[in-house]
């Protein structure tokens, strides 16, 4: 039987585990990215130095090797590309229209609002000017303006470039000019800001059936910069705050055409209802689709993703119902001389995967976007107490020491 390919598009560090699972699953993995020291470069049977916004080059090379799938997780960036390579080689994937409405935050403010899904107040800008009309401006999406505090972010990024957070108008043109920084359609939201809990919410679309796997509650760095820090599952709600989760995650799926894939979105609950932050048509980020959803569901969201690429779509059966907390690392700045504990940290009972992105000499910085951190905790447990105690105790294992 000859071999048959299945392109992976992006190489990162969290593209690794999927590049595996092709491999697992009998198949050759070629992956593709811009940067020539990619970290899946070395895991993939084969590696091209082409750009994951690059379609035609994409497109090209496919063709000539006659891949037999497309695939992608963990990062929005990609998703444009693998809809349009997948819809020119006549494979399984989400279309381009789907891939645009689940990557474009402005895209996805409008079909929610068409979907008589409740929004916050918002504008969607095209200058500075714009922007700083909308905080006062009347308009129907923003009755009165959008006020302060309010969220200004790209329509097209990801990671929580260019997002802030605005209490002031001598804040607003500084956080307008960065968001505009980190748009590739030159085009920004500005949204009133909602006091809430954050919840991630995650699962998938496979055979006909939408699954919820996972809800987390999310909690950040304080403002102006929003990144994430923490996210414990299962998020600890009432049964009705859960159902009625599941009913918008499943009406927001519909809306944005999500027809097969991973599911990551974002929403805000508060006391006036459930709001959308984003959602994704794919797995959500730093291992939480590749090593979260399985351990706590029994459910291989890549495995289903490679499967479903190949023309090999199948039902999928949640086995679990676990505890896990995603965690991140942040250490004070300076220049790193040693690390510690690491190794001790990763053999403590309950952890599923703990990781650091730095090594020594590494200058460390605040960080102002969710690719500064600095390394990952995932831990799993019976119950949340459990998965939190494992965490703290990793916390406690990892030490920093600086020049």
């Amino acid at each position: 039987m000859p071999d048959r390919w299945v392109l992976v598009i992006a190489a990162g560090y969290w593209q690794i585990p999927l590049i595996e699972t092709v491999k697992r699953l009998g198949f050759r993995a070629i992956a593709i990215d811009r940067d020539p020291n990619a970290p899946g470069a070395k895991i993939a049977d084969r590696f091209e130095i082409v750009d994951i916004t690059d379609v035609e080059g994409a497109v090209s090379l496919a063709n000539d090797i006659g891949v037999s799938g497309v695939v992608s997780d963990q990062t929005d960036i990609s998703v444009p590309t693998l809809a349009k390579v997948t819809s020119a080689l006549n494979l399984p994937g989400p279309s381009p229209e789907a891939a645009y409405n689940t990557t474009n935050k402005a895209r996805m403010r409008e079909l929610s609002k068409l979907a008589g899904l409740q929004n916050p107040k918002y504008r969607i800008c095209e200058s500075v000017d714009d922007g700083k009309r909308a905080i006062e401006e009347d308009h129907e999406d923003a009755p009165g303006g959008v006020g302060f505090p309010c969220v200004v972010k790209p329509t097209d990024s990801q990671a929580s470039r260019g997002v802030r957070k605005v209490d002031s108008r001598k804040e607003l043109v500084p956080a307008i000019e960065e968001a505009f920084e980190y748009t590739g359609e030159g085009r920004i939201l500005i949204e009133e800001f909602l006091d809430g809990i954050e919840v991630t919410v995650e699962g998938c679309r496979y055979a006909g059936e939408t699954h919820l796997l996972g809800v987390s509650t999310k909690k950040h760095t304080p403002p102006p910069h929003i990144i994430a820090m923490n996210l414990d599952f299962p998020a600890p709600f009432p049964g009705k705050t859960h159902e009625e989760i599941h009913r918008m995650y499943n009406a927001l799926v519909k809306a944005l055409g999500i027809s097969a894939g991973s599911i990551h979105g974002e929403l805000i609950v508060t006391g006036k209802g459930i709001f959308l932050v984003e959602m994704a048509n794919r797995g959500g980020g730093s291992g939480t689709s590749s090593h979260v959803i399985p351990a706590i569901s029994g459910v291989d969201l890549l495995e289903a993703n490679v499967r479903f690429a190949v023309g090999d779509e199948r039902r999928v059966e949640r086995t679990l119902e676990k505890a896990s907390v995603l965690r991140f690392l942040l250490f004070p700045p300076g220049k790193v001389k040693e690390i510690k504990g690491l190794k001790d940290a990763q053999n403590i009972h309950g952890v599923v995967r703990t990781d650091l992105y730095i090594k020594p000499g590494d200058e460390l910085v605040p960080p102002v976007m969710d690719t500064q951190r600095h390394g990952y905790i995932i831990t799993v447990g019976e119950e949340l107490s459990e998965a939190q105690r494992v965490a703290d105790e990793v916390e406690r294992a990892i030490t920093v020491t600086y020049e």
